[in-house]
Order: structure tokens, then C-alpha cells, then sequence
């Protein structure tokens, strides 16, 4: 028995032996190897370094642990087995240094800009953290062209209850450390009752004014507005200020007015919400449904918050052949499910109706284009489109009624504000050309955008430079135009430059939280704030 104990135990020796050798190699060996390895102030190991941090981790949203991944390490000697693998700590620390300076590169862009608008909201991660996000937007003039400059000014923090008082703090913090809160133009944020309140107590409208403290503010949710009889007072009041409504948020609540009040056609978007539901969770509905209509083929889940979202679901089932679809909803055993000719029909005049909102939506929410030029006629043409389509509807008159009587409601602040009204004259994409035609060159226009001109010009008169203007606008585009006449229009070059800059919604900001929820996937979720905050801003800042 002993004997056989010794055996064994020898046997254990040499496979611990041979088991170890591969894994723990000696020092000498490891001095060797070195040896033959970049120095970390090397240019290829910089480089190579800075391409993982910028590309990868930045640029394709990988974790960080990837570095100290055993296949990723192996990967990196096949391409250059010079290079020293950083450990994740260094590259933490990297993406810190790499915020640091795109913060001084920020400021020193704004530093030499005159004009700026900003767009503001605050996202909550999956953790549940509060972040205040803010963009800043600008035309900048490079030698004989200009540029639509969009760039991240703050993804921070935002600890505690989302009052209009401490939004405004910390948004007046963040402009004071880049030194732009006189160079401010417009601030666009969504509806929600804390934001209004906050830019009411950054810009109060009259010196010693006390700010209303009675009402609720802290609302959980985003989306959240002011009742619509409060509308018009908010507005008109706001209108004196800083603050420009999100365009697209507003859009959003109108069509959300319309089809709230439109009962008819609840029974045909309640069955398209439980067909897109069982697209997603039934095997048995999805295997019929892909077999007739091809794999590709699907109807996209609907979003809340989302009005357009619910456009593209009944686009989406209207490409479906209703003969086709019955017979697959009757095969898998949903026959509750399926859409009578009349409800059909219905979803069809739906899409007609709501297609330009949807358009004029897509149109505002550019970031390196000129987009606010477009919320005047975008309006006014919503407006006729609701006017002309009243004798022709068949069963969504109440649709048509609502949509219209929210669209003159919510949008009155377009006429109090002079800044839409400046922007679409000065794209000579619009120009006058929304005019009706009787009114074009009335001398009351001719007035009215003879105030645009701030200062005069020596060589050349205001009004010589707008009626110039009024007649080479055809169409163009905006930046090029301008590019093409600032030294021939130098007035209105100086206005055109600084209105069109402004964006017409808060989908820049938006768009900033989506790269955030990208980057803090659920196996992600442990990711501190500050590490999220640095990832965000050098996401958004690449150039």
C-alpha cells in the first residue's frame, strides 16, 4: 500500500511539473523576452496603444477587459509581437487623459466662437444613475467654408431630485467652466415641467422676479409636459427668453393629442400592438408568419414616447397582403387578430395623414446640417396638408380635427419667437418661397426683415444687401450660400451664421444617451459613473 501512495505521489509531482512549467516561466526567461520589446515611450507603442484606445475601445464600444484577454494578448503578438500589453488600469487611466484634453480642445473651439446654442435633458442609466446631458452647436468659418459644429459639452452626474432650481445650478456651472454663458444664444430642451423651470430661473424675464416654488418639478418621467391650458402662457412668457422648445418632443405631443383623442381607431392599433407583441414571443405565430412573407419580414415593436414609432409598426403590417395576413393570424390560431377591410382601410388613411409629421420630424433632426430653418414652413405646411385633407378623409375626420386644433395650439410660440421666422428667410432653401405669392415683397415683410440687419454696413446698405439677397436665394444650400456671399453679405452673413446654428430639437443630446446605454450593457453595469462620463465625452467628441 505504500508503495503504491509513493507511486502515486510521484505521479502527482511530475504532471504538477509539467502542468507549471508552460505557465510560470522563469524570470530569465521573462527578461529575455522583454528584451526584445518596444520601450513604453516607443512611437509604434504609442501608436499602437492609441489605436486600441481610440478604435476599439472608443470607436467599437469594446470593454476594457479586453486588453488583458489571454486570445486578444495573443492577437496583438501576431500583429506586432514587439508590443509591451497594457493592463486594464493603464488604459483607464489613458481614457481619463484622453477626456482631459478633449475638454481643453473644447474649450479653446469656443473660445473663439461669438455664438453658441446648447441642447439639455438628463437620462438615467441602467444602474438608475442620473446624468445631465448637454451639446453645444455652432457655425465655424474654416478659410472659404463653413461647418455645422456639434459637439458634447457635459454628460455629468446628476445626483438628487431633477428640480428646475438645481438643473439650472448645475447647467450654469457647466457654462461658466467653459466660459460661455455671454455668448449664449438659445438653450433647446423637451417639454418637461423641470425643464422650463429651470431655464425660467436662468434667464428670469424681469430683475428681482421670484420664481413660482409651488409646483411639482421632481417628475420622474422625461416626456412629462404642462397641461395644455398652460401651454400658451409658458410659452408666450418663454418666448422673451433663452429656452426653445424641442421641435420634434413637440411634433410628438401633437400627434400623441390626435390619436389619443381619435377612439375609432383604438381597436385596429390595439391588435397591431398584440401582433407585433406575439412577433416577438411566439416561435409558433413567427415560424407561419416568415414561411408566407419571407424572414426578413417583420412589424417593429411600438414606443410610447415615440409617436413615429407607432407610423412605422402599421407602415410595416400595411406591406403585408391583408387576404395573406388573415389567413396566417387564422393558421396560427389568432383569429381575434385579424383586420376587418374597414379597420384596414383605416391604417392606410392613418399613414396618409400622419406622413408629413413623420417627414417634417426626420427633416429637424439633423446635427451637422442647418435644421431650424425648416420648423416655420414645416408647420405652416402640416397645417395645410390637416386643411386640405378634411373634405377627403373617410373615417379619421375626429383624427384630422384634433391634430390640427394641437398643432395651432402648441406651436404658437413659433410666431412669438422671432428666431424661426429669421432662420427660414435666411436659407435660401426657404427663403421667402413659403410665402403666398400676393404677400411675397409686401412692404411689411420687407419691414420686418429689414430688422434682421444689426449693424450697417459702409460699402453697402442693409436693405440693398436683403433685397440682393431675396433675389439670388433659389433653393441652395445654406452653407454653401453663405460660404459663397459673406464678403458680398456681410450683414446678413453675420445674422444667417448665428441663427441657423441653433438646433431645431434635442435630438443631438438624445442621441448622446443612446451612445451611453451602447457603451453600459447589462454585463457592463458595474461600470463606474466617472469611467461612463469619460467614455461618453470621447465618444461624442471624436473628431
Amino acid at each position: 500500500q505504500e508503495g503504491y501512495s509513493s507511486k502515486i505521489y510521484s505521479k502527482y509531482q511530475m504532471n504538477k511539473r509539467i502542468t507549471n512549467e508552460p505557465q510560470q516561466p522563469s524570470i530569465s526567461q521573462f527578461l529575455d523576452t522583454r528584451a526584445g520589446q518596444y520601450s513604453m515611450n516607443h512611437p509604434q507603442q504609442k501608436a499602437i496603444t492609441n489605436a486600441l484606445l481610440r478604435d476599439l475601445i472608443i470607436g467599437c464600444n469594446l470593454p476594457l477587459s479586453i486588453v488583458e484577454n489571454k486570445s486578444f494578448r495573443h492577437f496583438l503578438t501576431v500583429v506586432d509581437s514587439k508590443y509591451s500589453p497594457i493592463c486594464r488600469r493603464t488604459m483607464t487611466s489613458k481614457i481619463e487623459d484622453l477626456a482631459a484634453e478633449k475638454h481643453l480642445m473644447l474649450k479653446t473651439q469656443l473660445s473663439q466662437t461669438d455664438h453658441v446654442s446648447v441642447t439639455v435633458d438628463i437620462w438615467s442609466d441602467r444602474k438608475m444613475r442620473g446624468f445631465l446631458g448637454i451639446t453645444v452647436h455652432w457655425i465655424q468659418k474654416e478659410i472659404e467654408r463653413l461647418e455645422v459644429k456639434s459637439k458634447l459639452l457635459a454628460f455629468e452626474r446628476f445626483k438628487g431630485s431633477h428640480t428646475g432650481e438645481r438643473i439650472c445650478e448645475k447647467f450654469e456651472a457647466v457654462c461658466d467652466e467653459y466660459n460661455i454663458k455671454d455668448k449664449l444664444d438659445y438653450i433647446i430642451s423637451d417639454n418637461a415641467a423641470n425643464m422650463r423651470k429651470a431655464f425660467t430661473v436662468c434667464f428670469p424675464s424681469e430683475q428681482g422676479e421670484e420664481p413660482d416654488d409651488n409646483h411639482h418639478l421632481d417628475d420622474p418621467e422625461l416626456w412629462h409636459d404642462l397641461p395644455l391650458e398652460d401651454q400658451e402662457t409658458v410659452g408666450a412668457s418663454l418666448g422673451k427668453k433663452h429656452r426653445l422648445q424641442c421641435f420634434a418632443h413637440t411634433l410628438q405631443l401633437v400627434v400623441r393629442d390626435g390619436l389619443t383623442e381619435t377612439k375609432v381607431a383604438s381597436p385596429a392599433l390595439s391588435k397591431l400592438s398584440k401582433l407585433s407583441s406575439l412577433l416577438h414571443t411566439s416561435t409558433t405565430l413567427k415560424d407561419v408568419f416568415e414561411t408566407e412573407f419571407g424572414e426578413r419580414k417583420s412589424i417593429p415593436a411600438s414606443v410610447i414616447t415615440r409617436w413615429n414609432s407607432t407610423v412605422r409598426q402599421v407602415k410595416a403590417v400595411l406591406q403585408c397582403e391583408h387576404l395573406k395576413l388573415c389567413a396566417v393570424l387564422e393558421k396560427a390560431g389568432h383569429k381575434k387578430l385579424l383586420f376587418t377591410i374597414r379597420e384596414w382601410n383605416l391604417l392606410k388613411e392613418m399613414v396618409d395623414i400622419l406622413k408629413p409629421f413623420e417627414e417634417a420630424t426626420d427633416l429637424t433632426q439633423g446635427e451637422k446640417i442647418v435644421t431650424i430653418s425648416a420648423v416655420f414652413p414645416s408647420v405652416l405646411s402640416l397645417n395645410h396638408h390637416l386643411e386640405k385633407l378634411k373634405p377627403q378623409v373617410r373615417f379619421l375626420n375626429g383624427l384630422v380635427s384634433s391634430l390640427q386644433a394641437s398643432l395651432n395650439k402648441r406651436f404658437l410660440g413659433i410666431f412669438i419667437n422671432p428666431v424661426y421666422l429669421k432662420a427660414a428667410a435666411l436659407d435660401p432653401a426657404f427663403s421667402l418661397l413659403w410665402v403666398e405669392h400676393h404677400v411675397l415683397f409686401c412692404r411689411c415683410y420687407l419691414d420686418v426683415f429689414s430688422d434682421l440687419i444689426l449693424e450697417n454696413d459702409v460699402q453697402t446698405s442693409p436693405a440693398l444687401q436683403l433685397s440682393h439677397y431675396l433675389h439670388i436665394a433659389d433653393g441652395q444650400n445654406a452653407l454653401l450660400f453663405w460660404a459663397m456671399n459673406m464678403h458680398t453679405l456681410p450683414s446678413l452673413f453675420n445674422v444667417a451664421t448665428r441663427v441657423l446654428a441653433v438646433p431645431a430639437c434635442s435630438a443631438p443630446v438624445e442621441r448622446v444617451f443612446s451612445y451611453g446605454g451602447i457603451i453600459l450593457r447589462p454585463h457592463r453595469a458595474q461600470m463606474t459613473d466617472r469611467l461612463l462620463a469619460s467614455l461618453v465625452f470621447c465618444k461624442c467628441n471624436a473628431e
